[in-house]
């Protein structure tokens, strides 16, 4: 592609989007960190689950008599189940032999397992379900365009001149395929899309525009320069992933399979010192109407299961050998689950309410939610959600990435509350000081009128409590302010009846206090 061809095509361009020859690539720049923190090298992997992950048949509720009486061909036996820390019960290709797993992640406290995770009046449309997950915002009417993501928003957000100035590194990197709807924002797309390293830097070569910039005083010549610097950008892209892979090593055998290779290929890239934020992979296959297991338990899902496990295991045991186990998390998502109830091809149907994955040093492991009740399902037979899916994105942003309330509430058109699984990093940690867990409680609890938060304040501190609904819909704020040492009794006194979470943060540490109010 010649150089002035490429600026002469894409001058009246007016988002961060450019196409080297099928790979298309989409940039952007230095985040705006918080203030008190110096730019950190933290990563988030996204590992998308298409075709609609069974949880059932993932986490399998193995005491659960219901369990066999729907799924007579399809249940796991509790003796075939493999048992984890005496809490739950995994599918056993999720513990494929002679590697890493998620089996033993869990053991070692590097895994967190989501119970009943979805939102209200699930969409059942594999396309509009994935575009309600990627895009963070929950609405299955037709009319509302979905055309951008949570984490496409939150950087576009976050970052200082976006789209007009570009980064040295790309902050987001899919594997494979085109860039999904995930890395976009209306104000430019925000990654770059591969396949091969190599052939990346062969189409890249070269874009290096030979024009100089112009003069910003008109509409054209702003989109001018800006389309000059992604030119620019594409080339220096395209040498800094080549850098990476050529620099990069892996140091576990990885398995002949193209997730796990998809995974490989990110802890290269990472450790050749590529400093993206974001990696996106991709696991097809789940939508399993029709044989989905055998009679052996294997089939279709558990070889699913056992790749997503020795994908995500031998990438952490990659990263625990090279030093960077600690800057990464990741999670699954999958546009919903499968029907409680067996079909007649030995298959399930669309569902809702699935189990979610986030693992990683960074996370604080165990079992979030129970397991779901299989005998008070929905009117439409489905499994009822037990948490937001958005409250794992609110987690992702202002915990793993540092941002704010105020930017989840930006990015997903409403505050919610997160889960809490992610670990603050040290360097976050360090940088505040009085940083305390608190003892909280609430009596009396439950309450008819007027509840009292009472606990003891050792520092000075800066003080918000907040009311939430249980679903962690924001409701309202009940103080905000500093205090002094000393006895804290707050009144709190919700308006309605029903159970409520008081998230009392204190010098930036959250401590969540449930409630119940009966008027």
């Amino acid at each position: 592609m010649k150089r002035r061809s490429f600026i002469a095509t894409t001058a009246a361009a007016t988002l961060g989007t450019q196409v080297l020859g099928n790979v298309p690539l989409h940039a952007y720049s230095p985040v705006r960190l918080m203030d008190t923190l110096a730019d950190d090298d933290r990563v988030l992997i996204v590992i998308q689950m298409f075709g609609g992950n069974d949880g059932l048949n993932t986490i399998i509720p193995a005491e659960d008599p219901e369990y066999y009486k729907i799924r007579p061909n399809l249940s796991i036996p509790q003796a075939v189940a493999k048992k984890v820390l005496s809490r739950i019960y995994m599918h056993p290709a999720l513990d494929p032999a002679g590697t890493y797993n998620l089996r033993m992640m869990m053991e070692d406290g590097r895994l967190a397992v989501i119970q009943g995770v979805g939102y209200e009046n699930p969409n059942l449309s594999h396309f509009r379900s994935t575009d309600i997950w990627l895009s963070g915002f929950n609405s299955s009417d037709p009319n509302k365009r979905l055309i951008e993501g949570w984490l496409g928003r939150y950087w576009a957000h976050r970052i200082q001149g976006f789209p007009e100035t570009l980064p040295d590194h790309p902050t987001a990197v899919q594997i494979g395929g085109t860039l999904s709807m995930l890395l976009q924002s209306q104000r430019g797309d925000i990654g770059i899309a591969l396949t091969d390293p190599d052939a990346f830097f062969r189409l890249g070569q070269g874009l290096s525009p030979d024009m100089q910039p112009l003069p910003e005083d008109s509409r054209y010549s702003k989109e001018f320069n800006f389309v000059r610097l992604v030119a620019e950008q594409s080339d220096r892209y395209s040498t800094v992933i080549k850098d990476a892979f050529d620099s990069g090593k892996n140091t576990v055998k990885y398995a002949d399979n193209g997730f796990v290779r998809q995974m490989q290929l990110v802890a290269r890239l990472i450790s050749g010192g590529l400093r993206s934020k974001v990696f996106m992979v991709y696991l097809g296959g789940f939508d399993t109407h029709v044989n989905q297991q055998n009679e052996d338990y294997e089939g279709l899902h558990p070889f699913l299961l056992e790749s997503l496990s020795t994908g995500i295991g031998q990438f952490m045991q990659d990263a625990l050998a090279q030093g960077f186990a600690d800057r990464v998390v990741g999670m699954t998502v999958s546009e919903f689950g499968r029907r409680p109830y067996e079909n007649g091809s030995w298959g399930t149907d669309h569902g809702a309410g699935s189990v979610q994955l986030v693992w990683g040093n960074g996370v604080k492991a165990g079992v979030y939610g129970n397991n779901p009740n299989l005998s008070d399902l929905t009117s439409n037979g489905d499994l009822r959600y037990q948490w937001d899916y958005r409250r794992v994105y609110a987690d992702v942003m202002e915990t793993w990435f540092g941002g704010t309330p105020d930017d989840t509430e930006s990015v997903l058109e409403e505050r919610l509350l997160p889960i809490g699984i992610f670990q603050r990093p040290s360097s976050v940690s360090d940088a505040f000081a009085g940083r305390q867990q608190l003892n909280i409680r609430a009596y009396p609890n439950p309450v008819t009128s007027t509840a009292t938060l009472e606990w003891e304040q050792t520092v000075p501190a800066s003080i918000k409590v907040e009311l939430y609904a249980m679903d962690g819909r924001y409701v309202e704020t009940v103080y905000k302010g500093r205090v002094q040492p000393g006895m804290m009794r707050l009144p709190v006194q919700p308006s309605q009846s029903g159970a409520y979470i008081c998230n009392v943060v204190v010098n930036g540490v959250s401590n969540q206090v449930p409630i119940r109010v009966l008027h």
